[in-house]
This record gives C-alpha cells, sequence and structure tokens, in this order.
C-alpha cells in the first residue's frame, strides 16, 4: 500500500519560505531565465526517427477543471518585475513557453494533465491533484516532464533498434522518469503522475518478410486507461486494466511514491488493423463515461465525418476519421465526458464505484478531461513507392507513357462525387504522372439518367471517349463491362493496345479486365483511391520478356566475354582458335599470282647439246628444230617462270634470232 508522505505534504512554515526579491535585485533574479533562451539555440541532436509501414493520424480533445499552475523556473520565464525592461512580447523576459536541458518541453499541459501525440506514439498522463494544494508541488509539471523524456525516450530507442528486435517502453518509461526526477529533484519541484501510452510499430510476415503489420505496444501505470475500437466491427478489442492502492488512489510516479516503471508498469501486445482507432484518456472520461458510450460517441463521430455531415468536415479523404476526423472525434467525446461531469445529478462509473466502497457520492467527477485519438492508417510514402514502382514496369513491358489515358465508368464519378474528393488529382496521384480522364458515351448517359447535377456536372468535366454505341442503334446503354470491354480490347486479342488505365467501381469489370494483358486498374476503397497490383496475365507477359532479354544477352556475349581471372592454357588455346580462323580468312582472301609449284623447288632445265646433240626435252618438233639451228648462240632465260614457260620462251628466242640473221 502506498504510505502517505506525510512529511512532505504537510504545511510548510512561513518563516522557512524564502523572502520575496527586493525591486532592484530583480533583473539579477530573473537572468538564469534568460540564459536558458539561448541554450535552447544549440539543443541536443535530433535522433532520426526511422519511416515504419505504418502511423499514426492524431487528435486531441482537452479541458480542465481549473487554470494550470505556472511552471516554477527554470522551466518557465515569468514576466519580470522591473521597470527597467523592455515591455515587448517577443523579447526574451516575455517568453512563456517551457524549457528543460535547453529544450521546449513536447506536448501540451491540461491543468494537471498533460498529452503528447506523434506520428509513432500517444500518451495521456494524469497528475495528482492534490499537490495543488503545496507550496512547492507542481503535478501538471511533473506528468509533462515525463511525456516529453518518455517521448524522446522511444526516439532515441527507434533510431537505434534493429529490424529483428521489439521496442522495449518499459526501458524507455524508466529512463523518462529518472529524467524526471533529477530535472525536479534539483530545483525541489514535487509531484506525482500517473501515466498511459500506446507506440506504433511492425511484425513481419513470417512467409513473406516484404508483407507487415501494425503492432501497439501499450503501457500503463495507474488509472488512466487505453483503448482500441474496430470501427468495422463496433467492438472494443482491447483495453487496460486500472491499477489501485486503494479507491481513488492509483499507482503513480513521483516524489515519495514506491511504484517504479521497472516494478509496476504493465505492458501489453495488440495486433492492429488498418482503421483502427487507439484512445488514451486520462480518469476524467473513464470515471464519467461507461464503455458502450464512448464507443458510441467515437463510432457516430467518425461516421459524421465520413459522410461529411459534421461540421468541421472538409474535402478531402475522410475515410475512417482521416484529415482531422480524429480531433472531431477527441472533442466530441470530451463535451460527451464534460456534459456528465458538470452535472450533479447524473450518474457516472465513479458514483457507482463510490457507492460500492461505503462512501455517499453522487452526479460526475468534476476533473481534468484529456483525450488523444489516433487513426492507425498505412504510411503513404510505403504505398505511393509500390505504385511508382508498379507503372514502371507498366511502362517498360507495355509501353504506357504520360498523359495516361484512365477510362472512368459512371459508378467511379459517383463514388468520388460523393466522398467530395478531386476526381483527376486523385488519379495523377495514384498513378504518379499526368492523366487524362475519360469517360464513354454509354456511361454518361448512365449519369444523364440519374439526374444529380454534381455527377453530370463531374461528367462533363471529363473528355468524352466514343465507343460507337449511338442512342440510335442503342436505345438503352450498354452495360459497363461491355462498354468497356469493346473500349479497351475491340478486336478481342486479350491486348490493351491502346494502353488505358481503367478506373472503375464495379468488381466484375476489373475481374474481366484482367483478362487482358496490361490493363492497370483503380477503384475507391471507403474514400481511398487504389491502384490493384498487375495480373497475372499480364505478370507472365513481363516475365517472358525479362527471360527473353536474358537469354539475349548471353547470345551476343558468346566468343565476346573475356575473363580475367582465366587459366593461361584457355588464354593460349582461345588465342590459337582465334589466331587460325583469321590465318584461314586472309588466305581465302589472297587470289594473285600463279598456282602452281614453287619455282625454286623445281629441278632448273639443263642447256640444250650442240654439234648435232639434242635436248633432254622437247615438246614439239618446231621448236626442236628451233633448238638445233641456235644452238650455238647464247639465250637469256627467265628465272621466275616454270620450266614449261622457259621453253616456250627459249624457242620464241631461237626464232626470232634467226629471223634477225636474215635479214642482215
Amino acid at each position: 500500500m502506498l504510505i502517505q508522505p506525510y512529511s512532505i505534504l504537510a504545511p510548510v512554515p512561513i518563516s522557512t519560505l524564502p523572502s520575496l526579491p527586493v525591486r532592484r535585485l530583480a533583473r539579477t533574479t530573473w537572468r538564469p531565465c534568460r540564459k536558458r533562451w539561448f541554450a535552447s539555440e544549440t539543443t541536443h541532436r535530433t535522433h532520426e526517427t526511422p519511416i515504419l509501414p505504418f502511423r499514426f493520424e492524431t487528435g486531441i480533445g482537452l479541458f480542465a477543471k481549473r487554470p494550470p499552475r505556472p511552471f516554477p523556473p527554470p522551466f518557465l520565464s515569468p514576466p519580470s518585475t522591473s521597470f527597467t525592461d523592455p515591455l515587448s512580447t517577443h523579447h526574451q523576459s516575455r517568453d512563456r513557453r517551457a524549457f528543460v536541458h535547453g529544450q521546449l518541453i513536447r506536448g501540451k499541459t491540461n491543468g494537471d494533465d498533460a498529452v503528447y501525440a506523434s506520428d509513432y506514439f500517444i500518451c495521456a498522463n494524469d497528475g495528482v491533484g492534490a499537490w495543488a494544494t503545496r507550496p512547492r508541488g507542481h503535478a501538471g509539471l511533473w506528468s509533462r516532464l515525463v511525456s516529453h523524456f518518455w517521448s524522446s525516450a522511444i526516439e532515441e530507442e527507434l533510431a537505434e533498434i534493429e529490424k529483428s528486435k521489439e521496442p522495449n517502453p518499459i526501458a524507455s518509461l524508466q529512463s523518462a522518469y529518472d529524467r524526471t526526477l533529477a530535472a525536479t529533484t534539483e530545483h525541489d519541484c514535487l509531484g506525482t503522475t500517473t501515466v498511459c501510452g500506446a507506440q506504433l510499430y511492425y511484425k513481419t510476415c513470417t512467409e513473406n518478410e516484404a508483407q507487415t503489420s501494425p503492432v501497439l505496444y501499450v503501457t500503463n501505470l495507474g488509472d488512466c486507461q487505453v483503448m482500441v475500437l474496430r470501427p468495422s466491427t463496433e467492438k472494443i478489442i482491447f483495453k487496460t486494466v486500472e491499477q489501485w492502492h486503494w479507491f481513488d488512489c492509483p499507482r503513480q510516479l513521483g516524489t515519495n511514491s514506491p511504484d517504479t516503471p521497472n516494478d509496476n508498469a504493465i505492458v501489453d501486445k495488440i495486433d492492429l488493423e488498418v482503421g483502427d482507432v487507439v484512445l488514451a484518456m486520462t480518469d476524467g472520461v473513464i470515471d464519467n463515461l461507461w464503455e458502450h458510450e464512448i464507443v458510441a460517441s467515437i463510432l457516430k463521430s467518425i461516421k459524421e465525418w465520413e459522410s461529411g455531415r459534421h461540421p468541421e468536415a472538409h474535402r478531402g479523404d475522410l475515410t475512417g476519421g482521416r484529415n482531422g476526423g480524429m480531433r472531431a472525434a477527441a472533442q466530441d467525446l470530451i463535451e460527451a465526458a464534460k456534459e456528465i461531469a458538470l452535472d450533479p445529478f447524473a450518474e457516472s462509473p465513479f458514483m457507482e464505484r463510490a457507492i460500492e466502497e461505503g462512501l455517499a457520492s453522487e452526479g460526475g467527477k468534476l476533473d481534468d478531461i484529456s483525450v488523444v485519438a489516433a487513426l492507425c492508417v498505412e504510411n503513404e510514402g510505403k504505398r505511393s513507392k509500390q505504385y511508382r514502382k508498379l507503372m514502371e514496369q507498366f511502362s517498360q513491358t507495355f509501353g504506357f507513357r504520360e498523359p495516361y489515358q484512365v477510362l472512368v465508368d459512371a459508378e467511379m464519378i459517383q463514388d468520388s462525387s460523393r466522398c467530395k474528393m478531386d476526381l483527376e488529382p486523385a488519379l495523377s496521384r495514384t498513378v504518379h504522372g499526368k492523366v487524362k480522364s475519360m469517360v464513354t458515351q454509354c456511361e454518361m448517359r448512365k449519369l444523364y439518367a440519374t439526374r444529380n447535377e454534381d455527377f453530370i456536372k463531374l461528367g462533363q468535366s471529363l473528355e468524352r471517349r466514343r465507343c460507337g454505341h449511338h442512342p440510335n442503334e442503342y436505345p438503352e446503354p450498354l452495360s459497363t463491362q461491355e462498354c468497356l470491354r469493346s473500349v479497351v480490347d475491340p478486336k478481342d486479342t486479350n491486348q490493351n493496345k491502346h494502353r488505358y488505365v481503367v478506373a472503375s467501381q464495379d468488381q466484375e469489370v476489373r475481374r474481366m479486365l484482367r483478362g487482358i494483358k496490361g490493363v492497370p486498374l483503380i477503384y475507391i476503397k471507403r474514400s481511398v483511391m487504389i491502384l490493384e497490383p498487375m495480373a497475372d496475365e499480364s505478370v507472365q507477359v513481363r516475365a517472358r520478356e525479362e527471360r527473353s532479354k536474358f537469354r539475349a544477352e548471353i547470345k551476343s556475349s558468346v566468343g565476346k566475354r573475356k575473363r580475367e581471372d582465366a587459366d593461361d592454357d584457355d588464354e593460349k588455346a582461345d588465342k590459337k582458335d582465334a589466331g587460325t580462323t583469321e590465318d584461314q580468312k586472309k588466305k581465302k582472301k589472297k587470289g594473285y599470282g600463279s598456282k602452281g609449284p614453287n619455282p625454286l623447288a623445281v629441278q632448273k632445265p639443263k642447256k640444250p647439246k650442240t654439234d648435232g646433240q639434242q635436248p633432254r626435252k622437247q615438246e614439239s618438233s618446231e621448236v626442236k628444230e628451233n633448238t638445233q639451228e641456235g644452238a650455238g648462240k647464247r639465250k637469256r632465260r627467265r628465272r621466275n617462270k616454270t620450266s614449261e614457260t622457259e621453253d616456250q620462251g627459249e624457242a620464241n628466242t631461237t626464232t626470232t634470232t634467226e629471223v634477225t640473221m636474215a635479214d642482215a
């Protein structure tokens, strides 16, 4: 049980209180606070939080039963009491922001409560209000510092955590508690606070590492509560249980409290789905509203936000409370709890528990009411990368290029108008490029049949695509399936020849178009525009094309690729084969000179004998006679000719000599 800190909570005698500073010393008194302003310029290095596949869209609702007590120096610089100080609100002496260790204190203060909300972490801390009656009691400062240091510790852990490990919220809370204790003890600031927080993380699928799902780590110590709702089923899938020492005395962290995060904090791990709502609430909510009232209030706010009936709703994606819906839901829940808290005759959970303890109680409990509402959504950066990569694959395989021709059916136009979605910009964001939105004649006739001016005006703003179904030939417009089929694949070749992107809400139409190769499909689901993955037919075409490119690359590289680490024998063999091939090509090209034997290897003919002796070889009788007649004359011979040519040359020379002598 919690020991009552009588020595701390007892009234402090007036004699022990420090005297008020004299006016002439006022500037000297507050000068350390001014140095704190300059220290904030050189804050600690911020840790880069990794981008997770999921995130929170958050909203905060606050109601304080009384104004919060100002933070003491050095956490906050109050206005100067000197007439010589400047009166400008921009001067450092008028700064009203809270600092610790040169950093702005994160979160918001609501009476004695403190809340914090980010993309991956939310918390709601309830400072114990009894400290407000003590001279040095600052429960609001304690709750605010714990939320500040807790969020900082979680960011530090996320920046260094490995993918295979899980976060440890209790270690982060223990670190925050130690830092808060050190910061407040130095300046004698007393207080205690209860804490609850929810950290969003993810886990990978064992079968497919690329597939992830959101996981929530809930930490609680005291009577604050974290509740997880699933709007799709309208049920509570998880809520924390309050921790008490006794009635109206919860477990708490702070001055003279025996509770610590390592010993008393409880962590729960919950599997989430996209669209779940996480609520972090102080006891000002759960003491005045029952569970079913909390669920009804949140669901009502989300439905009004999605339909656009909520006063704060605006154009854009409103699915599940996006783009401000969580802020509206938190504020509506605050108003519902505030109504019970201010009613002295209302029935409330706090009154019920007090009666069970034998205490006379009636009406709601007036307390600080704080709510942080968070919607679990997919990180748009991850989905955007997937869509960009998918459109690049369509461009490489099927030749898509900007501006993309997008065929829109009548149902898509109607749904986008109901969701107050700008159709063409949404299509452009989905396909990551310029688009040319088109609607067929048959779909336009369906819009005219609705007699809705918003639908007709939106359809008229799109380019008209002639489908060939004239009203004279077709009194009734064709179905969306037949009309789009005739435009996308008019010759039934199962090919998207004109490279259309189809945006249709009809499941049968999308099922039919998946059988046509190379058709990107877009549809709207809960006010979110989704680009379908590539269909099986298109995936097979892409796989065949990739294999053909790979084989073509292998064929072109055969005989040309050289390996630096090959053995010397292989290199020599390759060079020899290449040299032999080149020599053969050169010999084939050579076409000059005689084709007979080498003249140097042929035996030279002997000189013919004189005085009646005949030569060894005579080919004809004419050559014989010429040789005998000119045997006494020395003949000239050519060494480059063959023996046959030489003999003919000798005969011709002899004949010429005889003719010359006869003329003489």
